[in-house]
């Protein structure tokens, strides 16, 4: 009854690293807090994505999916830098994104099938499942084909009855996740913020504009 579900973020962060396995660097535009960096691919215009800040703000945009702005310090290039020894943050970083948190969540079938899991696991150690509700589960709910639209998901469960056992107050718990749009965003900063620092430490800040940087 009990599966392991991978996170979204490990799935996010693999991707990732495919889809810029063969990105440059170029340099659009350094003026102190005005900058704009456009990183790419040599060979394809696939998931370019630009960073581009200004005083208090870092925009991330390109072919990956949504465009996000966050706010948070006067230089938001130092905040991200700071941050990426942790790694990507996406609980707090979510905060800091115009629009709030909730602006990039959107509800996730595996989330909904990790929260039934985790219901049934806790009905069966308090001794409120009867005997054969795990088989029931998963035939009359996780087999369902209609859980990846929420409302349909929301619908099996609610309707779910085994031996006078129901799943209640369903409507309190969320099935959200971050957007692997916004995932793929977190990373992309960090990694191109890196790289910006490694263009740096190599004395090449005066490149002219657009030309092009490996740094890699």
């Amino acid at each position: 009854m009990v599966h392991s579900i991978s996170s979204p973020a490990d799935k996010v962060a693999a991707r990732f690293k495919r889809d810029t396995s063969d990105h440059q660097m170029y340099v659009l535009h350094d003026d102190g807090l005005y900058r704009h960096f456009r990183f790419r691919s040599s060979r394809t215009s696939e998931f370019w994505f630009d960073l581009i800040t200004w005083p208090g703000c870092l925009t991330i945009r390109g072919d990956y999916g949504d465009t996000y702005t966050f706010n948070r310090e006067l230089d938001m290039i130092p905040f991200f830098r700071d941050e990426r020894r942790w790694g990507i943050n996406p609980y707090y970083w979510a905060q800091k994104v115009d629009g709030g948190r909730r602006s990039v969540k959107e509800y996730s079938e595996a989330v909904f099938r990790q929260v039934v899991t985790e219901r049934f696991v806790e009905a069966v150690r308090y001794g409120d499942a009867p005997r054969g509700l795990g088989m029931a589960v998963r035939a009359e709910i996780l087999n369902d084909s209609c859980l990846y639209d929420e409302q349909e998901a929301r619908k099996v469960l609610d309707a779910f009855e085994f031996k006078g056992f129901r799943f209640e107050d369903n409507w309190e718990f969320s099935y959200q996740d971050y957007e692997r749009s916004f995932l793929w965003a977190c990373h992309a900063i960090v990694w191109g913020i890196a790289r910006l620092d490694k263009l740096r430490s190599y004395g090449l800040q005066s490149l002219a504009v657009a030309k092009v940087v490996t740094a890699s």
